[in-house]
Order: C-alpha cells, then sequence, then structure tokens
C-alpha cells in the first residue's frame, strides 16, 4: 500500500516539476516519466486488490491517452499562444481523471472527481475567453448543469447511505475499497432518479445533452479531448459503482429499458445534428453524445445482465470512444492552427499539410467506421454479440438494442466519412489559400493518439477472457494491414 502510494506521489512530483524544465525535450522525458510511474501506481493497487480489473483497464488505457495530450498541449500552447499555466491546468486536469478511475475506494473516487469538474470549468472559461466562434456562456453551463447536478447526486447518496447503514457504518462502507463486500443500500424508489440524475447529465443523454456542445466546443482542443474522451466516460464508472453499492435487484428490467431509450436517442439526435454541423469541434462535439447513446445501450444491457462478458463490452465501448474522440479533438486545434477557422466548409487537403497527424487521424476514423483491427470493430461487434445471445431470455431487450446498436454503425460511419473529406482534395475554396504547414512535432502527438486505436484491441483483448487470447495475432496483423492500407491511400490522395 505504501509502495502504491509513494509511486503515486512522486509522479505527480516529477509532473510538476516537469513544467520548469528548459526546453521541450526534458518536459518531455519529465512527462514520460511521471504518467509511468502513474501507470505503476495503478497496477500495484491491483496487484494489492485495493482495485479491481474494471478500474485497472480504465486507469491503464486513460494514462497513455493523458500522456499523448499532455505533450500535445505543450506544443499547442505555442501555437495557439496560450499562457504557460494551460499546461499544468492541462496536466492537473488529466491526473484528476485517472486519479478518480484508479480511486480504490467511493469517497476517494469523489475527491478527485470534484477537483477535476473545477479544473474542467476554468479550462473551458480559458478557452471561451480567447474563442472566436464559442458562446461565452459555455462555463456557466458546465458548472452549472454538469457540475451542480453530479454533487446533488454524490451528496444524496452520501446522505442516504449514512441513514440506511447507519451513522457509524454508512461512511465507512462508502470508504471500503472496491474490491470488498459491500453492505448493499436500500432506497426508495422516489430517490433513485436523485441519485441517477447528476451521472446522466456528466453522460450528456437527451434530455440532459444541452451543456456539452458549447462546452466542449469552447474548451481549448486537449481540453476538449479530455473533457469528451475522458470526462464524459466518468459517468458510466460513477454509475457502475453506484448500483454496485446500492440494490437494484428490483429496479433492474425499468432501469434498463430507461437507459436504452435514452441511449436510442441519443445516437439519433446526436448523429443527425453533428452531420449539420459546419464548426469542427461542435461536429465533434454532438458525434460524442451519440457515441454516449450507444454506450448508455450497452450500459442498460448489463444493468439488465450483469454477464461478463458485457461487462467487458462496456469497458471496450468507453476505451473506444477515449481512443477516437481524444484523437479527433486534439486534430481540430491542428486543423484551427492551419485554416485559421473552425468552419471546415470548403476546407480541404489537410493531408497535403499534415500527413502525421492525418495518419493518426485516419486509426481514429477507421475505428469509428469499424474496420476489423480497430478498438470500434470490436466494440460494435461484441454489442451486436451481446443483443444476440440474449434473444432467448430477453426478446423485446434484445430487438430494442440490436435496433440502437444498427443505428449507429450507419450514423457512425457517416459521421466519420464526413471527417475523412477534410484530408483530401475537393473543390477549391478561398479558405485553403489561409493553408501552412504544420511542423511534424506538433503532429507526432496526434499520431500516437490515433495509433492506440489499433494498439489498444490487441492489448486490450487478452483481458477479456483466455479465449480470446488466440484472437492478438490476428487482430494485429488486421491493424498492420489497415495502416498499410490507409498510408498507401493517403499516399496516392497526397500525389
Amino acid at each position: 500500500m505504501y509502495a502504491a502510494i509513494l509511486v503515486y506521489t512522486a509522479s505527480i512530483a516529477l509532473l510538476a516539476l516537469s513544467h520548469y524544465a528548459g526546453n521541450h525535450a526534458y518536459k518531455f522525458v519529465g512527462k514520460l516519466v511521471g504518467y509511468t510511474l502513474l501507470l505503476y501506481s495503478a497496477i500495484f493497487l491491483h496487484q494489492l486488490n485495493l482495485i479491481d480489473v474494471f478500474s485497472l483497464v480504465l486507469g491503464v488505457a486513460s494514462i497513455p491517452i493523458s500522456l499523448a495530450i499532455s505533450m500535445f498541449t505543450t506544443l499547442y500552447s505555442v501555437a495557439h499562444h496560450y499562457p504557460n499555466y494551460l499546461e499544468l491546468l492541462m496536466d492537473a486536469f488529466l491526473v484528476s481523471i485517472i486519479s478518480a478511475y484508479i480511486a480504490p475506494s467511493f469517497i476517494f473516487m469523489i475527491i478527485p472527481w470534484t477537483i477535476g469538474e473545477i479544473l474542467g470549468y476554468v479550462l473551458i472559461k480559458i478557452g471561451e475567453e480567447r474563442s472566436l466562434e464559442g458562446p461565452l456562456t459555455s462555463s456557466r453551463g458546465f458548472i452549472f448543469t454538469s457540475t451542480l447536478t453530479y454533487e446533488i447526486s454524490i451528496f444524496t447518496l452520501i446522505t442516504l447511505s449514512l441513514v440506511s447503514i447507519s451513522a457509524g457504518m454508512g461512511l465507512y462502507e462508502l470508504m471500503k475499497p472496491f474490491t470488498q463486500y459491500y453492505a448493499l443500500i436500500s432506497l426508495p424508489v422516489v430517490v433513485i432518479p436523485l441519485v441517477v440524475v447528476g451521472f446522466l447529465t456528466k453522460m450528456a443523454n437527451i434530455p440532459l445533452h444541452f451543456w456539452l456542445p458549447s462546452a466542449h466546443s469552447s474548451a481549448p482542443s486537449p481540453a476538449s479531448a479530455t473533457l469528451s474522451g475522458l470526462m464524459v466516460s466518468l459517468g458510466y464508472y460513477g454509475l457502475y459503482r453506484v448500483f454496485s453499492l446500492v440494490n437494484i435487484e428490483g429496479y433492474r428490467a425499468p432501469l434498463s429499458w430507461f437507459f436504452t431509450a435514452v441511449g436510442f436517442m441519443s445516437i439519433l439526435y446526436g448523429g443527425f445534428q453533428a452531420l449539420s454541423q459546419r464548426d469542427i469541434k461542435r461536429f465533434l462535439a454532438y458525434s460524442t453524445i451519440a457515441t454516449n447513446g450507444f454506450v448508455s445501450v450497452v450500459f442498460g444491457l448489463y444493468v439488465l445482465h450483469p454477464i461478463d462478458l458485457l461487462h467487458w463490452t462496456l469497458l471496450m465501448s468507453i476505451v473506444m470512444h477515449a481512443a477516437y474522440k481524444t484523437t479527433l479533438f486534439c486534430e481540430s486545434g491542428l486543423i484551427e492552427a492551419v485554416y485559421g477557422t473552425r468552419y471546415v466548409h470548403g476546407i480541404r487537403g489537410f493531408a497535403k499539410v499534415a500527413p502525421v497527424s492525418t495518419m493518426g487521424g485516419l486509426f481514429a476514423v477507421l475505428s469509428l467506421l469499424g474496420v476489423p483491427g480497430t478498438l470500434g470493430f470490436i466494440a460494435k461487434l461484441l454489442a451486436v454479440y451481446n443483443a444476440i445471445i440474449i434473444m432467448p431470455v430477453d426478446f423485446y431487450a434484445s430487438i430494442a438494442s440490436l435496433i440502437a446498436f444498427s443505428s449507429y454503425i450507419v450514423i457512425s460511419a457517416l459521421v466519420a466519412l464526413k471527417y475523412a473529406r477534410l484530408y483530401f482534395d475537393g473543390t477549391p475554396s478561398r479558405v485553403n489559400a489561409l493553408a501552412k504547414r504544420l511542423e511534424r512535432s506538433v503532429q507526432i502527438p496526434v499520431f500516437i493518439l490515433g495509433l492506440f486505436n489499433a494498439l489498444m484491441s490487441a492489448i486490450i483483448i487478452p483481458l477479456v477472457s483466455e479465449l480470446y487470447s488466440s484472437l492478438i495475432i490476428i487482430t494485429v496483423a488486421i491493424a498492420i494491414a489497415t495502416a498499410y492500407l490507409a498510408h498507401s491511400h493517403l499516399k496516392m490522395q497526397i500525389r
């Protein structure tokens, strides 16, 4: 236990000291070692049986993504002339989210999560003050909608746990590691919506979605990537933990249908809104609502049938969203730097001015399309498979889920194809004349983020089940073949 605390403290100290490094090379080394130590602290916590596999996978997936975002922030701040403290705020924001994922108990999850809410507000505020396109009310919408409802749910849960279990045991139960037995709290049915609403708002599902597009589009691109790719998924993680604490045996069916319904509506609404956007960051923000809808339907199935395969499908869906969305949001910052605008109508040929980041972006697009060898393919395949295998025992839930998953597969493909148009030449426009080339160094973090969309599928599959371990070689081979085909196609387009 002490070793994990020591390693975690050392990682925080090293990340803080890295901001005082004289040049980017030393700074990047400090970040690399700092986030690596953070990874070791997560592994130590798992080895000590303080966190379970769910926390371990989300932590292990979030840490390398956070490292790439952190490195991107350093170069992005220079390109967009942001103050130096943006890097420090971003590292603090990333660490707070990772800490929430790898926290050993409910109370220790709440503390970094709340810190992350405050830092998210500050980052959105910084972005909206410098944004030409974003609204000036985004930070207020975030703090009063997303953060306030979350705090209400947390306060309600803690209060009711004290009352339900006893004043002496309630807080103790919330401090016990997730891996230990909980004395389940029995809540009246009228109270459950109050406990759920904060996490539902964080997930930005309909009808509590309205704060997300403006908040995520106004923040600086690294912050948008973190908010959309990593922090939004805390809503699902929080609900997963709440449902392990609260006795929901009598409410599984209505809760499942609720998540399926709001998920399906979010898929349709988020997808069609994304396809109608001209601002690239609002386009990505609305696509977040659509993907969150997909994850909500998976979550609804898991609530109804908490089997191991659905447990892993939920994990894969969350990691898939984190990988592709952080890649594209960071790349949107480069597009804004190249063309001087976020309005993408008429912008083509980005692959010519940023070929390295385009390779990363193509991996994310392929994942969104569901191409074999990517996280998107694994998540969608497992989701459909789960919906089919429950058909004999729950026909209506199976059909409803299949309709929702099919809708997301079609809509996500349309969204991916619309985004891919930015890379290649089309009808010349006035905006194209403003394009300038980017340095290779600022493109590399985006390429690394994109690569995670293929590599993580090979890393996570063995964790799902020993039955899948034989697929590692096939998955890696398909990923390499996909990368080669994408590279060949890219070279042809650039010529």
